[in-house]
């Protein structure tokens, strides 16, 4: 019995023992790695990463969108009698003074052509696939003008209606459109903040065989193949293009482009340009608004995101402090030392120059500087020009533009000289001492970098 308890507590006291934990090679470089591992992911989870950007040549892409307002030199033709209307011409077609345009009668129909011609179904595919290329859910109404124009085509030249109605002859020579909507007439100097609502615009379409009455508009005349775009602008734009007297315009309902002189503005205290354009006038004869783009964006250059621009701080150095070293190999600036013995004396710091250029003077002389960065020299420092006794006491410091490059492992501050910009990209002058080229690497976000910040 006392054997039986002695053997139970000697099983309880070794079952108390704690277990040794047995570590081999392999289960320490496990250890070791997933450690690492779990570190790594720390640290990229919470670490800023720098995003590059390879620098492009080019220009810039895109330019100011715009609506605009067409006006013409052009009036409007009314009914002299009550009845019917019946076209002779097409929709947007040239006429001369004299032509039969149209007539009114009595009765609604007209005698047509038996048999469509292939001219005439050539003209109706034309207005079919300029209505598919052009079509917006916003400018429905245009539906009316379309079918109007399909109406005359396929009607054709009724010998009959001119016999049985007396024809309405165009007064001049021009472009006829069977169209009006009350801006005939109007001129630059009219215009009104108004104009360009375009949800309460309405124009009228004027179809053969509509009823009209003495006095109703029945169609207009296009009388010059000038025209003139008017295009509210914000002040920012309208400071841009003030400073132009000529502009491409590219037209996004066909991508057509014209060249046309531009002037601006103020009416009224709202800001207005007007380009004057010599032809084109007749593709657009049907269009009151007109969606443009004015081609601005001229410059080509190297082109970064606005986001990779940042700024820093540099000495700005006369030109006529900048020394050769004693090797002619190098160049910097000679800066006056005290010596132990109490006088003065001058010594040779090679700096770095970045870019020089000339600053327009009041009396119209120019003059050159440098400009060099901080960690070269202290203000206060006095600097002597080599071939005088004219000193210099270094203090003056001058904002650069400028992005990180990143092509050598590490952020290096490189000057820029801005050509263009938009909302997105700038546009940089290539070939600028000490900065980029094309495909170098550059930070995509200057803001998330520090200067000689190394790159992981």
């Amino acid at each position: 019995m006392a054997a039986r308890k002695h053997q139970t507590q000697r099983k309880r006291r070794e079952g108390a023992r704690p277990h040794k934990i047995h570590l081999n090679i392999g289960t320490v470089i496990f250890l070791a790695a997933f450690a690492y591992l779990i570190l790594r992911l720390f640290l990229y989870f919470t670490e800023t990463h720098i995003t590059s950007y390879q620098v492009v040549s080019g220009p810039l892409s895109s330019n100011e969108t715009y609506t605009a307002i067409a006006l013409r030199e052009e009036s409007v033709v009314y009914a002299e009698t009550n009845g019917y209307i019946h076209y002779y011409t097409t929709d947007v077609s040239k006429v001369g003074k004299n032509s039969p345009v149209c007539s009114i009668g009595n009765s609604e129909k007209v005698s047509v052509l038996t048999e469509t011609t292939a001219e005439q179904k050539a003209d109706a595919r034309k207005i079919l696939s300029e209505y598919a290329a052009s079509y917006s859910a916003d400018r429905f109404s245009e539906l009316n003008g379309t079918r109007s124009a399909l109406e005359n085509v396929l009607r054709g030249d009724s010998s009959q209606a001119l016999e049985d109605a007396g024809a309405m002859l165009a007064q001049e020579d021009g472009v006829v459109v069977y169209t009006t909507d009350g801006y005939e007439g109007y001129t630059a100097e009219d215009v009104t903040e108004d104009w360009f609502d375009v949800n309460s615009y309405s124009g009228q379409a004027h179809l053969s065989s509509d009823q009209v009455n003495a006095g109703d508009p029945v169609y207009r005349l296009v009388t010059s193949e000038e025209w003139t775009l008017v295009i509210p602008v914000t002040d920012r734009q309208f400071a841009k293009l003030s400073t132009m007297t000529s502009i491409k315009v590219k037209f996004l309902k066909d991508g057509q482009t014209q060249n046309g002189t531009i002037e601006t503005r103020q009416i009224q205290g709202k800001n207005y340009a007007f380009v004057t354009l010599q032809n084109g006038m007749a593709r657009y004869a049907q269009d009151r608004f007109l969606n443009v783009e004015l081609v601005t964006n001229i410059q080509s250059g190297l082109k970064i995101p606005n986001t990779a621009i940042t700024k820093k701080e540099f000495y700005q150095i006369p030109a006529a402090y900048r020394t050769a070293g004693g090797d002619s190999s190098s160049y910097g600036v000679l800066r006056e030392v005290l010596k132990d013995d109490g006088t003065m004396t001058t010594e040779f710091v090679s700096v770095t120059f970045y870019t020089d250029p000339e600053e327009q003077l009041a009396d119209g002389e120019t003059r050159s500087y440098y400009y060099v960065d901080p960690s070269q020299l202290e203000a206060g420092d006095v600097l002597v020009a080599q071939d005088s006794q004219t000193k210099f006491t270094v203090r003056d410091t001058v904002s650069l533009k400028g992005v990180y490059r990143l092509n050598v492992g590490y952020a290096v501050f490189c000057p820029i000289n801005v050509l263009d910009q938009n909302d997105e990209f700038t546009i940089i002058a290539s070939g600028t001492s000490y900065g980029v080229s094309q495909y170098d690497y550059i930070a995509a976000d200057a803001s998330a970098v520090v200067e000689n910040q190394i790159m992981n």
